[in-house]
């Protein structure tokens, strides 16, 4: 964004020199009249090429998700201790490490100060700011509990954040076994087995079939490896970019359901997910329909997702949320009863919290089962697979020794 200095005078005529970025220099004009200052003189700064690289590679610059939960918990915590918001936003600025939210919260500081909001404010960054933390703010404005709200999202945001993490560890080990296989029957396939080829080939000695299976995968490696390549490129390439489309998407996350032991694992999360962050919307004060919008967008999956869609439209038709739920025919009888008796009972929000506990502890046993089962499986393959690469070494010696006695 472009750099402006200016001349000002503020309304007791005192002359006020500064800089001021803004998209273009009639926005950068309104933005200093707003604030209260006239303007005498606008222009704009001579750009380096090295403020140019430095903008282009900001843009690349991903905010993580810790730095948005450490931002709203410091926000929180001084706008709960009577701190002026704008003054909360000058201190965090300093703080933040990370460049790219240190420009968007300067640019946020900004738009404060012409006299938006915050919610208004953060909405121009959906890029950094999701939709439920847009909301979540603006729910918090209209009922003066901003401070509650970033809580709700801070531990909303951190509980999404442990779930990714328990996945990740029941992942890791399949991860780096999988990978440590195929670099050992890589570099023996590509280095090792066609020597012991031309020494074995010397002596006429019939090899065994790991050895022949070797030779056979690189001598397919040696003829075709820039279509190998290209397919070990391109496929994933090409399967990524089918999945990025709104079919492919949700054609995969309608599959990953059915999966055999991961399905009805990311079953239990998007079900624990929704019924959390349906909570978190629902005390905040925003409405049901809004509520299921924004819930819908934060779900992972697209067909649960679709799913949550649809509920709204039966809602505007005047349909209970329980009556939308099982028409649906998605959601658990286990979903469908405690939010039918919170419904009748005005305690929905405490049933949908014990359905997130419940599936909490369903996923977190899950995936430890998972991990027990996965983990002699592969240490079983593993094994397998080392001995066939053991054999299609040492074999072909021994053969050769039997010659020779």
């Amino acid at each position: 964004m472009p750099n402006f200095k200016y001349k000002v005078r503020d309304r007791l005529g005192r002359s006020i020199a500064g800089t001021i970025d803004a998209p273009t220099l009639q926005i950068a004009g309104d933005r200093l009249y707003q604030l209260g200052y006239f303007p005498i003189d606008i222009k704009e700064e001579g750009r380096s090429a090295l403020s140019d690289l430095s903008e282009f590679w900001l843009r690349f610059q991903k905010v993580k998700m810790e730095d948005l939960i450490f931002f709203s918990q410091q926000l929180s915590t001084l706008y709960k201790a009577g701190l002026p918001l704008l003054a909360g936003m000058e201190s965090l600025i300093e703080q933040t490490e990370n460049k790219k939210l240190k420009s968007v919260l300067a640019g946020i500081q900004r738009q404060i100060e012409g006299g938006s909001t915050l919610s208004q404010a953060i909405s121009r960054y959906p890029d950094v700011f999701p939709l439920i933390y847009i909301n979540m703010i603006r729910a918090g404005e209209t009922s003066g509990m901003l401070g509650e709200s970033m809580d709700r999202f801070v531990t909303l945001a951190d509980r999404e954040l442990r779930t990714r993490q328990r996945v990740k560890e029941a992942t890791r080990y399949p991860k780096i076994i999988v990978v440590s296989l195929i670099i050992a029957l890589g570099v023996l396939v590509i280095f090792v087995i066609p020597r012991f080829a031309i020494v074995f080939a010397q002596f006429k000695t019939p090899l065994p079939l790991p050895t022949r299976a070797l030779i056979g995968i690189n001598d397919v490696f040696q003829a075709y490896w820039y279509l190998i390549l290209l397919g070990a490129g391109g496929i994933p390439l090409l399967i990524k970019r089918y999945l990025g489309t709104e079919s492919g998407k949700n054609r995969w996350d309608r599959w990953k359901l059915h999966i055999p032991v991961f399905g009805q694992i990311f079953l239990k999360i998007a079900l624990s997910q929704f019924a959390y962050t349906f909570v978190m919307l629902n005390r905040s004060g925003i409405p049901i329909l809004q509520t299921l919008e924004v819930t819908s967008g934060t779900i992972q999956n697209t067909h649960l997702s679709q799913t949550i869609d649809e509920m709204g439209l039966k809602i505007k038709e005047g349909k209970s949320l329980t009556a939308a739920m099982r028409e649906t025919k998605r959601f658990t009888p286990l979903v469908i009863q405690m939010v039918s008796v919170g419904e009748s009972s005005g305690s929905l929000d405490k049933m949908l919290m014990s359905v997130t506990e419940y599936y909490d502890r369903e996923a977190e046993n899950a995936i430890k089962k998972m991990s027990a089962y996965i983990e002699p499986i592969l240490t079983l393959f593993m094994g397998v697979s080392i001995l066939f690469l053991a054999l299609a070494v040492f074999l072909p010696w021994w053969n050769v020794a039997a010659l020779f006695r």
